[in-house]
């Protein structure tokens, strides 16, 4: 049973896309609760901290800071708040680290969308989850996934993915979609991962095939 039945949980994480299909899965799991969404560490700091925060979920990798190191930092600024790290990586040392640094949990990006629910249950129940030993993941499109179709990107993505098909390098796709060129890095690395791409190309490629571009 959840330690509270409408939950205010904080995701700290640059992937846009992420937040949204997380998004998905919490209104489904959890109809009462709050997620509030910051991209960067500066503007976690400035989400509004009352009523108090019941989770925050936390990337290991910030534009502006290294997620591990910041689980102190983030509780002496919303309080005792239990912080579950989310990452792309399902590499046990990193795993080893979270813990080490006092997270309650790991959630890999990979992870299912019932893991996911498995997983927030389980922290916002005062408990901790980390991946055992016999973890299997699933494909990285699985995240975004919710009555087992994927969450179309955004307008803004989709003009990304069509500036992939033309060839478009970063700085000019930066340009077009009002993006600087880090935040079209972090895009274009998340997209090729949630469709399972080993290139620009293909990503493109998969967005077509999807029906979400025209050829």
């Amino acid at each position: 049973m959840l330690s509270t039945p409408n939950p205010r949980i904080l995701l700290v994480d640059d992937h846009a896309l992420f937040r949204t299909g997380l998004g998905m899965i919490l209104r489904e799991a959890f109809s009462g609760s709050t997620l509030l969404e910051a991209p960067s560490l500066a503007e976690a700091m400035k989400v509004e901290a009352a009523p108090l925060l019941d989770l925050i979920l936390l990337d290991v990798h910030l534009p502006d800071a290294n997620g591990l190191s910041l689980i102190k930092v983030l509780q002496e600024r919303f309080g005792p708040v239990p912080v579950l790290m989310v990452s792309g990586s399902d590499d046990a040392s990193q795993i080893a680290q979270a813990k080490d640094a006092g997270a309650v949990g790991y959630l890999s990006k990979s992870a299912s969308g019932a893991q996911m629910v498995s997983t927030l249950r389980e922290c916002l129940s005062g408990g901790q989850a980390f991946p055992s030993a016999d973890y299997a993941p699933a494909s990285a499109a699985t995240v975004l996934v919710a009555q087992q179709n994927p969450v179309k990107p955004n307008e803004r993505q989709l003009s990304i993915l069509r500036l992939l098909g033309q060839g478009a390098p970063n700085k000019a796709i930066a340009r077009q979609v009002g993006l600087s060129e880090n935040d079209v890095r972090a895009e274009v690395s998340w997209l090729t991962e949630m469709l399972d791409a080993t290139s620009r190309q293909q990503a493109y490629d998969v967005a077509v095939q999807r029906g979400w571009l025209a050829p």
